[in-house]
Formats: C-alpha cells, structure tokens, sequence
C-alpha cells in the first residue's frame, strides 16, 4: 500500500510536476488537492491559461486521489473536462474526489476553484488500479 508521504513524493519527484509548479496541498482517503499559481509561461495564444495545463492540473489531483484509495498503480482511461472560465492570475485549487470504486477502477471528480471561489473546470475520471499482487 502506498503511504501519503509516498504519493506526495512520487508526484512531487516528476519533472512534469515541478516544471508547471503543482503544489501538493493533501491526498487522503479518496480525495485530494493541489494547487498552481497563474504564470503567462502556460497561457495559450489568447493569454488565458492554457486548457491543457488545467486538464494535467485535474488528472494529477485526481490521481492522487485515486492512489490514497490503496492502488499500487493508477492510470487515467477515462476524462471527461468543461472549462468554465478563464484565468488570467491569481491561485488556482485542484479539488478531487472518489464517487465510487470497485476492485480495479476508481471514478473520481475533479473540480478547480481561483481565489474568489468561482470554478473554472470541472472534470469526471476513471482510473484503472492495479495491485502488484495481481
């Protein structure tokens, strides 16, 4: 099983992670939250950050959450994205969620938030779990 220290670790120790600027804020018990603070390097060519970077900003979140739920390994298979809003500055928060599980899959709910508390994207993901001992 997979610790909270060990999912913060294996998130924060990729260069992907740490080239976007995630912070993990939690992961526990099938939720988690990162956050990112807005930088016009990830903006698309109408300034706005760029809809792929909030996509990777949720699967990471939803991912954590995934891997809080005893998954030794988790892979999206499954996303399903509204972008709701712009953002053009501030701090962004990643909130994820598990609606429900089974043996080897994980549907979980993926929401972003900006400062004022008005959501900006809203996913729905399911994630494939493997136990090594499968």
């Amino acid at each position: 099983m997979v610790t909270a220290m060990t999912i913060q670790q294996h998130f924060e120790n990729t260069e992907l992670w740490n080239t976007i600027g995630f912070e993990f804020l939690k992961g526990e018990e099938g939720s988690a939250e990162i956050a990112l603070n807005f930088s016009p390097s990830l903006t698309n060519v109408a300034g706005t950050l760029h809809g792929g970077i909030m996509m990777t900003m949720l699967d990471n979140a939803m991912g954590i959450a995934a891997y809080t739920l005893g998954f030794d390994l988790v892979m999206t298979i499954q996303m399903e994205t509204r972008f709701v809003r712009p953002v053009t500055e501030g701090r962004l928060i990643a909130s994820a969620r598990t609606i429900d599980r089974t043996k080897s899959t994980a549907i979980i709910e993926g929401r972003i938030y900006n400062e004022q508390q008005q959501l900006i994207a809203m996913c729905t993901s399911t994630f494939k779990g493997v136990h090594h001992t499968e």
